[in-house]
C-alpha cells in the first residue's frame, strides 16, 4: 500500500495561510506599538506643556520695575516685547525683570532680582530630521540687574519641538478708569478680550512708562512620536494658552521708586567726643578720632 504525501498545491496553500496569519499578527503588534508610542509621546508633551506655562507665568506675575534714581544708571528698558512671524509660526520674544530668585548662583547665592527673557529659534538640523521645521524655546537669565535689563545673560534651552510662541499685551483704556483713578470692574473682561481694542502686539516700557495690565501666552508644541516623522504620518500638536495678570505698578517716573541706592559714608569726627574717637581707632582713621578726644 502506497503512502500518500502532500502535493505542491497543498504546500503552497499552507504557506499562504501561514503568511496571512503572520502578516495579520505583525499588523496587530505594529499598531499596538504605534499606539503606545503615540500615547507616551503625547503624554510627555502634555506634561511638559503645563510645566513650561507655569514657569513663564510665574516670571510674569513677579515682573519688577522702578522709577529713575540719580544714583542708579539705567540705559535699557525694564520690559520689552514684540511679535515676529505669522499666526501659525509665531516667534515672539519678550524681555523683562522679575523678582523670582535666579536659577543661576554666585558663590552659592541666588539673585533676588533677575533679568529674564523668552524667545524661540529655528532648529538648525538636516531636512530629514524629526526636528526640522520646528523651533527651540529658550529662557534667558542674567544674574542681578545691570544698566541694560533686556540684554546679556545666559540662554537655557527649554524645549526643542515648538511650533509657535505668541505673546499679546493688554493695556487699560482711558474709559476704564474714572476721574479718581478707580478701575471700572465691568470693563475688566473687555480689557483682556482676545482681539479686542486693548490688545497690542508690542510693548516698550520706556515709551508707555508702565507695565502691561496683562499678557496672554500661546505655546504650541509638536507631540508627534519621533518615529512617525520617518513614516511621514499625520502630525499631532498640543496647544496651551494662559492669561497672566501683571503687578499693578503706577507710572514709572521719578515719583515711583522701589529702591534708593546711596554710597556709604564715614561719619566725621566731632570735637569733644573722645569716646567716639576711641571706636574709630578700630579703623584706619582711629588716630584722628583720638585727637578729637584730647581736645576736650
Amino acid at each position: 500500500m502506497k503512502r500518500r504525501g502532500f502535493t505542491l498545491i497543498e504546500v503552497v496553500i499552507a504557506i499562504l495561510i501561514a503568511a496571512i496569519i503572520l502578516i495579520s499578527l505583525t499588523l496587530v503588534v505594529r499598531s499596538t506599538v504605534d499606539a503606545k508610542i503615540a500615547i507616551e509621546s503625547e503624554a510627555r508633551a502634555r506634561r511638559l506643556g503645563p510645566t513650561l506655562m507655569a514657569m513663564i507665568a510665574r516670571d510674569f506675575r513677579n515682573a519688577w520695575v522702578t522709577g529713575p534714581d540719580e544714583n542708579v544708571e539705567i540705559e535699557g528698558k525694564w520690559f520689552e516685547g514684540k511679535q515676529n512671524g505669522g499666526d501659525n509660526d509665531a516667534s515672539d520674544e519678550v524681555w523683562f525683570v522679575t523678582s523670582i530668585d535666579s536659577y543661576m548662583r554666585y558663590e552659592g547665592a541666588s539673585s533676588e532680582l533677575t533679568e529674564v527673557g523668552y524667545y524661540i529659534k529655528r532648529n538648525e538640523v538636516p531636512d530629514d530630521s524629526p526636528l526640522a521645521g520646528l523651533y527651540t524655546l529658550y529662557r534667558r537669565e542674567d544674574f542681578l540687574v545691570d544698566k541694560r535689563p533686556t540684554e546679556g545673560g545666559l540662554a537655557i534651552k527649554l524645549h526643542d519641538r515648538v511650533v509657535s510662541f505668541r505673546v499679546w499685551f493688554y493695556e487699560i483704556p482711558r474709559n476704564a478708569v474714572d476721574g479718581q483713578g478707580n478701575l471700572d470692574v465691568t470693563q475688566l473682561e473687555k480689557i483682556v478680550e482676545k482681539g479686542g481694542t486693548s490688545e497690542v502686539k508690542e510693548w516698550d516700557s520706556q515709551q508707555k512708562q508702565r507695565l502691561p495690565y496683562a499678557v496672554r501666552i500661546e505655546l504650541i508644541l509638536d507631540a508627534t512620536p519621533i518615529d512617525a516623522y520617518n513614516r511621514r504620518e499625520r502630525r499631532r500638536i498640543a496647544v496651551y494658552e494662559t492669561l497672566i495678570r501683571l503687578p499693578d505698578y503706577p507710572k514709572i517716573d521719578e515719583n515711583f521708586k522701589l529702591f534708593s541706592v546711596q554710597a556709604p559714608t564715614t561719619p566725621a569726627a566731632q570735637p569733644g567726643t573722645g569716646g567716639t574717637g576711641g571706636t574709630g581707632g578700630t579703623g584706619g582713621t582711629g588716630g584722628t578720632g583720638g585727637t578729637g578726644g584730647t581736645g576736650n
